[in-house]
């Protein structure tokens, strides 16, 4: 609709800064004074009464006015509290919502031939599914279990919908006859054996609006739920709904339970619905399904706030779980063990939250302890490095307990040089580096329906294809090049990417092998072979331990390379023998046949040569399903720009445009050189002192 447009006019300044609709229309949208073409169209936000100047203008100059509103899946947290929007309506005739006159969303309703259109059914059935599996309705704050408020009986549950005062959806939704405490009174008449619960709106709750009710109204018999709670969780415990015209009215349909409407909401008059009201123009019976493929998939418009892109809505509640999942670890009381105080600074972004979140970071297991009574108090520990007295903590704890870690596309510089990171990953169960018990990661190779998951892998598929074409890996600072080697000489030539000796994923998944040993048995077993040893950059650099003389290594390889870019590396060689480095992930990425002598994350799934087996890992794995676990699933990603929570793709664009500037800026090479030698200084000292105390 609003593509045929070449100027889209606004009055609104929330509809200036939406992102979706900034996506939508780009440079289209614009200001009254701004715009210059005759091809114009005016949109406002829904039926408010700030949008008369909007309609004035579009009737003045004879334009075509749209009514813009959220959609039906909106966000993870709540509008008010201003959570980036996935979905909006667009009504070139009306609103879904005022049922006074004709909406685009009723005029589908009663036309469309859904019974031609097989995809979009098939469509609604999977997103139903999705909807109901993940329990995905408006805003997805994860609140309290129902099994907390509702009473365990044999008696039937009836639910009243208490909804905002002031709803547009009120105001023109033809329920004006009815007050909230005449539905109670209706519910309780009808139900005279069954226990009557009254949900308050979720934005009453937050503090942000009034409720259509006052609590002092709501007889003495029925249960108040005024805590916030998934809607879906609720609407399970419950045999009939009744509403004026929520949102949740609807969503109770989707559960196959009763629903009572005293107003005309968009789903009422179709046959599902015990209608109070009714609506002569609503002429039509229609299943569920094709409710919801009208109003969730023909009338919605899907962006993707995380990506910057257009979406679906497959996509939206795939992408809306995701979120939903960090957002319940991010929303509690949060106990931060082994931090160092510059991780501190940058991790913090990491755990912003919708909802009041506290971040306390305790330097020892006894402000641990005193810090646990904290209301839903979290644990989350830096990698695994702990003292006994905090693995006896570990023990006894009912803490929830999460370990971070860097992510596997972290910066452009290195880690050691304090530079924030883009990546995380919080992992519930272990952590990818420790092979002796089950990671999150781990889990997911092992359980996730990637095969349902067909989108998860093409995607996968291509941010494979483009940190491969942008010579992407964990840190990208240094240049590519190439080395010219005699091929006709040997057999063929095998990449070892050395290691921190005291790296974790050493200590855990090492098996005891070191570098050398490790080189020297690549050696025994490719007599014929050009071997490249490549150190760690860490190491190279002289901030982490694991120097190794140079003719002691030449004893074993041909050649060792620090100049150039672990993807030149990798790219030269035709097998890369490692323990445990990322480098064997990149090179399987790249095509490359990989060797692991320790149990790294991506060893035991059938795209390695191993020398150790985990009887754990059962599953063989395609290249695209092992991307996908790594990169899109596990890891959360914060923009170097926005601090924001983003896609990987967001992050890989931003690494590329950052190592650009490092190439081309000899002011910014240099700024980062004078960072990161000031930083390597105060290393050293710090490390004399350590001694000396010692």
């Amino acid at each position: 609709m609003l593509s045929d447009f070449d100027s889209v006019v606004t009055f609104s300044r929330g509809i200036r800064q939406h992102k979706a609709l900034n996506h939508f229309l780009g440079d289209r949208l614009c200001t009254a004074a701004n715009n210059t073409s005759p091809n114009a169209c005016v949109i406002g936000w829904g039926n408010k009464e700030n949008t008369k100047k909007a309609r004035d203008f579009a009737k003045e100059n004879h334009y075509p006015y749209f009514n813009i509103e959220d959609g039906f899946i909106r966000s993870v947290g709540l509008g008010v509290k201003k959570a980036p929007p996935f979905s909006v309506v667009i009504d070139d005739l009306g609103m879904y919502y005022d049922a006074t006159k004709p909406s685009r969303l009723e005029t589908i309703l009663q036309e469309y031939d859904f019974d031609s259109d097989e995809e979009l059914i098939t469509q609604a059935d999977q997103a139903i599914r999705l909807l109901q599996r993940f329990k995905i309705s408006k805003y997805n704050i994860n609140g309290v279990a129902p099994e907390e408020e509702i009473e365990r009986s044999n008696k039937k549950k009836i639910l009243v919908i208490a909804q905002t005062a002031g709803d547009m959806s009120l105001k023109y939704g033809c329920c004006n006859q009815f007050t909230t405490i005449d539905i109670i009174n209706a519910a309780i008449k009808e139900n005279p054996e069954a226990d009557i619960y009254v949900k308050i709106h979720p934005d009453v709750i937050s503090g942000k609006k009034e409720s259509d009710i006052k609590i002092a109204h709501i007889p003495s018999s029925c249960r108040l739920l005024t805590l916030d709670m998934n809607p879906f969780s609720l609407l399970e415990h419950m045999d009939k709904v009744y509403t004026k015209t929520s949102q949740m009215g609807f969503e109770a349909l989707l559960l196959d339970k009763e629903c009572v409407c005293f107003g005309l909401p968009f789903y009422s008059g179709w046959g599902l619905t015990d209608d109070r009201v009714e609506c002569p123009r609503r002429q039509r019976e229609l299943t569920v399904k094709k409710i919801f493929a009208a109003a969730y998939i023909l009338y919605a418009h899907y962006f993707n706030p995380y990506l910057g892109k257009n979406s679906d809505i497959i996509d939206t509640l795939y992408t809306i779980k995701r979120y939903k999942d960090i957002e319940e670890v991010n929303g509690a009381s949060l106990l931060f063990h082994g931090f160092p105080p510059w991780k501190q600074l940058y991790h913090r972004y990491f755990f912003k939250s919708n909802q009041r979140n506290r971040m306390m970071f305790c330097s020892s297991t006894k402000k641990i302890k005193a810090n646990e009574s904290q209301s839903n108090a979290r644990l989350l520990i830096w990698s695994k490095k702990e003292n006994q007295e905090l693995q006896e903590y570990l023990q006894t704890t009912s803490l929830p307990i999460y370990r971070v870690e860097d992510g596997f596309i972290r910066s452009v510089s290195l880690g050691s040089d304090l530079t924030m990171p883009y990546s995380l990953v919080v992992d519930s169960r272990g952590l990818y580096i420790d092979p002796s018990q089950e990671s999150d990661l781990e889990h997911i190779y092992n359980n996730y329906a990637f095969q349902a998951h067909t989108r998860l892998l093409t995607r996968a598929r291509k941010v494979a294809n483009d940190i491969v074409n942008a010579k992407l890996s964990k840190y990208n600072y240094a240049p590519h090049g190439n080395m010219e080697i005699d091929r006709d000489q040997y057999d063929k030539v095998i990449l070892i990417p050395g290691q921190v000796a005291d790296d974790a994923s050493i200590l855990l998944g090492g098996y005891g092998m070191d570098n050398l040993t490790l080189m020297q048995l690549v050696r025994e077993r490719n007599p014929e072979a050009y071997l490249i040893y490549k150190p760690h950059p860490d190491v190279v650099v002289g901030n982490r331990k694991g120097d190794l003389p140079n003719d002691l290594v030449l004893q074993s390889c041909n050649a060792i390379i620090t100049d150039i870019s672990i993807d030149s590396c990798i790219t030269m060689a035709d097998e890369i023998h490692t323990i445990t480095s990322l480098c064997g992930f990149d090179g399987i990425i790249r095509d490359k046949k990989v060797y692991t002598y320790g149990m790294p994350f991506y060893a035991g799934w059938g795209l390695t040569e191993d020398y150790h087996t985990c009887e754990r890992r059962k599953r063989v794995l395609s290249k695209d399903e092992l991307v996908a676990g790594a990169l899109l699933l596990y890891p959360r990603y914060v923009h170097p720009t926005t601090k924001e929570l983003c896609e990987i793709e967001r992050v890989l664009e931003a690494i590329i445009e950052e190592r650009q500037l490092f190439e081309r800026s000899a002011l910014y090479r240099r700024r980062k050189q004078l960072r990161n030698g000031a930083i390597a200084i105060s290393r050293r000292l710090f490390d004399r002192v350590r001694k000396a105390d010692a």
